[in-house]
């Protein structure tokens, strides 16, 4: 078992918090401590052009609208248009996003949006290096309802 966390402490977010240690993982990652601000024990990156990709499931509580956050933290080496995914009620929807710049919102997280999700139904963010160029990031998965 890992022990406290080192960095932002998921069960302090609000919100259902996946970190990278619960996510699968496929291909090849590295974890990292060096950016600081990371959420939970590290953060991974992978080779952009890899086959290096994760798949950050969950199940929300109540039936509704959910905004779904990505937490990355900003390096010069970084993609700037990462492959994404949101599973949810609403069926597949792909992004791309830039994880070069700054995250806009508070604990380095950036809103893919807001997507409808069922209760008792799974739902995901799968991040993907493949068509990536340069390093892409993988730390955490937010998912907040929407009032």
């Amino acid at each position: 078992p890992l022990g406290p966390p080192t960095g932002i402490d998921p069960a302090k977010l609000e919100g259902i918090v996946i970190d990278d240690h619960q996510a699968a993982k496929s291909g090849s990652w590295t974890e990292g401590t060096g950016l600081e601000g990371y959420v939970g024990h590290n953060y991974l990156y992978a080779s952009g052009g890899s086959d290096a990709s994760i798949r950050f499931e969950f199940e929300v509580k109540a039936s509704g609208k959910h905004e779904v956050r990505i937490a990355c933290r900003p390096h010069e080496n970084r993609s700037t248009s990462v492959p994404v995914e949101v599973h949810s009620a609403e069926g597949v929807k792909s992004m791309r996003a830039d994880m070069h710049a700054e995250p806009p919102l508070e604990h380095g997280f950036v809103s893919l949006g807001a997507f409808e999700f069922r209760a008792g139904e799974k739902g995901a963010v799968v991040i993907s290096a493949k068509e990536a160029k340069g390093f892409v990031h993988a730390d955490a998965v937010q998912v907040v309802p929407v009032e």
